[in-house]
């Protein structure tokens, strides 16, 4: 892309967003949201509905989720309380330098490899700008299916600014929008995903993101990074 059509998209990009802040106040409902079913995840002032995985790590100031990075260095997630099978889940996130967080979703922690530990299928959340993976670097850039499929023709991710993200569940068809635009779609019933699990981190866990349905998971590894206006909807 020339520079003459990012700084297009980035203008752009900042437009719908400060538009989107104008046209809805973060973390309410619509009268049509309410209609078609969406319910908060997150009121902008409580931790209702979600419960911290360890003590700390996790702040809400400015109707916004702010993880905090945690002294013994130790990552510290946050999690819902309910679990969800066919949804769709959207959310505004801002990134600072060097985020590295990500939403999980369909989580579970009965892996037998890994018994107690919630695992799921991850959003992932990046600077790609100035954090790299020193492996397997395109399959855990910004917005993909983390370690497994990488995000495909993305809109730019400002840093400091909100970006729009939708996760969609719905039974074993899957997709990840970054901004406006569908970058990840899958199913997870296929051979060929089955075969991408066997070639990445979790190839020890048996039936890894085949579950039913899971709790919603949001990293805290230690590096800024925000979250508000969460809510889903039953499919």
């Amino acid at each position: 892309m020339n520079i003459s059509r990012l700084c297009f998209n980035i203008i752009l990009l900042q437009g719908i967003c400060i538009f989107g802040a104008f046209a809805q106040p973060p973390n309410t409902l619509t009268s049509q949201e309410k209609a078609l079913g969406w319910s908060l995840l997150f009121d902008g002032k409580t931790f209702n509905g979600w419960k911290k995985i360890a003590e700390g790590g996790w702040e809400i100031k400015n109707g916004e989720l702010l993880a905090v990075k945690p002294e013994n260095g130790k990552q510290m997630d946050i999690i819902t309380n309910a679990q969800f099978d066919n949804f769709e889940l959207f959310f505004e996130f801002k990134i600072s330098k060097e985020t590295n967080s990500g939403v999980k979703y369909l989580v579970t922690n009965d892996y037998e490899a890994q018994k107690g530990t919630f695992l799921g299928l991850e959003y992932q959340i990046l600077d790609e700008m100035n954090f790299k993976y020193p492996e397997r670097g395109e399959l855990r850039s910004l917005a993909s299916l983390y370690d497994l499929i990488s995000a495909d023709k993305k809109n730019p991710a400002l840093l400091e600014h909100w970006n729009i993200a939708r996760i969609i569940v719905n039974k074993n068809h899957i997709q990840h929008w970054l901004n406006g635009r569908k970058v990840v779609d899958y199913d997870r019933s296929t051979e060929s995903f089955k075969s991408l699990i066997e070639k990445s981190k979790y190839k020890s866990l048996k039936n890894f993101g085949q579950s039913k349905k899971g709790h919603i998971l949001l990293q805290n590894e230690g590096s800024p990074i925000a979250f508000r206006s969460i809510k889903i909807k039953w499919l």
